[in-house]
């Protein structure tokens, strides 16, 4: 039979917290570079959500992954939208309900698919990657301030190709994390065109 041996205890006089190898982006400030914090999709893997999911089998998915955002795809893998949790935890699933689509008593929340809430491709307003070279986490949160929304997809246009590609992801929980940074303090931008010529500078 294996015997164990109890293992000795010491006391600490101080410990402190190891750095990373890396630790250049740290901390983060209204100044620091936007790439900084976005999530590279040449990088990380983008998750994905078949447009015909349940919306609550969709937010246990992003529970467990940890994420609150799932890009919507069709059976061909098509791009149709993006879909959040804020957006199935919020009022979407009652007013679909409530819509010539579903009448409540016909059916249910448990009826409710992704695709009937998700915001298609075609209402996004994205950032452009190519706007992002001098952008800082400031004109970021200055961004998600202006649009009252928790996400912000980057879409990018590679040379010789037609149509735009989802390059990256802003979150604003990320931000939000980041020490010093708050995102409702800021000013509200008036319109997106602002924001735009903001990041061209």
């Amino acid at each position: 039979m294996t015997s164990y041996t109890s293992l000795s205890l010491a006391n600490s006089h101080g410990c402190c917290l190891l750095k990373g190898s890396d630790s250049s982006a740290w901390p983060l400030g209204y100044d620091t570079p936007a790439l900084e914090l976005m999530t590279d999709f040449q990088e990380v893997y983008p998750f994905s959500v078949a447009a015909s999911t349940q919306i609550d089998a969709a937010l246990d998915h992003m529970i467990t992954s940890g994420i609150r955002l799932l890009f919507v795809i069709d059976a061909d893998f098509t791009l149709l939208g993006s879909i959040t949790s804020f957006d199935i935890q919020g009022e979407k699933p009652m007013l679909y309900l409530q819509s010539k689509d579903c009448r409540i008593g016909i059916c249910s929340r448990a009826d409710i698919e992704v695709q009937d809430i998700m915001t298609p491709v075609s209402k996004w307003r994205t950032l452009r990657y190519e706007n992002l070279e001098d952008a800082t986490l400031g004109d970021i949160a200055h961004t998600f301030q202006a649009l009252e929304q928790r996400h912000l997809i980057v879409a990018e246009t590679p040379p010789g190709q037609g149509c735009a590609i989802v390059r990256g992801l802003f979150s604003a929980s990320d931000l939000e994390r980041a020490p010093g940074i708050k995102i409702d303090s800021l000013e509200t931008a008036k319109s997106f065109s602002e924001i735009e010529r903001a990041l061209r500078r």
